[in-house]
C-alpha cells in the first residue's frame, strides 16, 4: 500500500529491520526550576543501533525521499565514492562542548537552591536563544533579580584559571548589566596577578559591577527569607551579603577521550 505524506508517495517496507529508538528524556519533575538538558541523547549502544538502522534500506528505489526529507540538504547523489588521505602541518584540539566542570565545594548550595547555577547555565541565560531569551530572571520564581552574585567555585587554584574565570565572570556581568534595568552585580573571587595589573582598573570601571577579591564559603537560604545569604571572607574577616540570584565560576573538565588524543599527538589542548 503507497500513501501520501506532504505530496510525495511513501512505500513502506514490511521488513524494516528495527523501529526507530525514542530519544531518552529526563521526568517531568526532574525539568522544574532548571535548565537541565531535557534530552538526555543515546547511550553509545543504542547510538550505534539507531545508525545501523538508519543505513539499512538496502535497496534504493530512486525515490529521492531520504534528499527531500533532509533539511540540512547533506544527502548529494552526485558525490563518488572515494577515500582520502589528508596530511595536516598542525593539529589544533580543542576541549569540545562536552560543558563538563570539576566539582566544587557542595557547601556552595548548588544542586539545592534552584537560584545557584553555574557559568554555564548563565551563560544559556544570557543567551537570545536560550531559555528565557536573553533575560536575567532567577528560576526560584521567574523574577528579575535585583542583585546578583558571581562567585569563584574554585579559589585555590591556579593563575591561568582564576585568570579566565574572572574574566569569563566579567563579561558575563557586562551583558547581564546591559539587558538588566537596575541591576547589581558583585563578583567574589580571589583576584590573581595578571588580572589585577592588566584588567582590575578598567573593570572597576563597570557601572553596576563591584568587585571583592575574595572566597566563598559557603551559601545558604535563611527562614522565611526569599534571598540567598553569600558567607565568604575578605582579607581575613567573615562576612555576609544577600543576593536574588548566584552564579558559580566554574572548572572545565577536560574528557578523558581527549587527554588521550592530547598524548598520542604529542599535542597540547587549547
Amino acid at each position: 500500500m503507497i500513501y501520501e505524506k506532504e505530496k510525495r508517495y511513501i512505500i513502506p517496507f514490511a521488513d524494516v529491520p528495527d523501529e526507530r529508538a525514542e530519544m531518552p528524556e529526563i521526568s517531568v519533575d526532574e525539568r522544574r526550576e532548571n535548565f537541565t538538558e531535557v534530552e538526555t541523547g543515546f547511550p553509545e549502544e543504542m547510538a550505534i543501533k539507531e545508525a545501523k538502522r538508519c543505513l539499512a534500506c538496502r535497496r534504493c528505489l530512486g525515490c529521492a525521499l531520504c534528499w527531500a526529507e533532509c533539511e540540512p540538504e547533506a544527502i548529494n547523489f552526485e558525490i563518488p565514492d572515494e577515500e582520502l588521505d589528508l596530511e595536516f602541518d598542525e593539529v589544533v584540539i580543542t576541549r569540545g562542548q562536552d560543558n563538563a566542570f570539576h566539582p566544587f565545594n557542595s557547601d556552595l548550595g548548588y544542586g539545592n537552591y534552584p537560584d545557584v547555577i553555574t557559568d554555564l547555565q548563565f551563560e544559556r541565560m544570557l543567551s537570545p536563544t536560550g531559555p528565557t531569551k536573553g533575560m536575567v530572571l532567577s528560576p526560584r520564581d521567574g523574577e528579575l533579580p535585583a542583585r546578583l552574585a558571581i562567585v569563584q567555585g574554585h579559589p585555590e587554584d591556579e593563575e591561568d584559571h582564576l585568570f579566565s574565570s574572572v574574566v569569563l565572570g566579567v563579561n558575563e556581568s557586562i551583558i547581564a548589566l546591559n539587558g538588566t534595568k537596575d541591576l547589581e552585580v558583585t563578583l567574589v573571587s580571589p583576584l590573581c596577578q595578571s588580572f589585577q595589573e592588566k584588567l582590575l582598573p578598567a573593570a572597576e570601571k563597570i557601572t553596576g559591577l563591584g568587585i571583592l577579591a575574595g572566597s566563598p564559603d559557603s551559601i545558604e537560604r535563611k527562614q522565611d527569607e526569599e534571598a540567598l545569604t553569600l558567607n565568604y571572607s575578605e582579607n581575613g574577616e567573615q562576612k555576609q551579603a544577600s543576593f536574588d540570584l548566584i552564579v558559580i565560576l566554574t572548572k572545565p573538565k577536560i574528557s578523558s577521550e581527549l587527554v588521550s588524543l592530547s598524548k598520542k599527538l604529542e599535542q597540547d589542548i587549547i
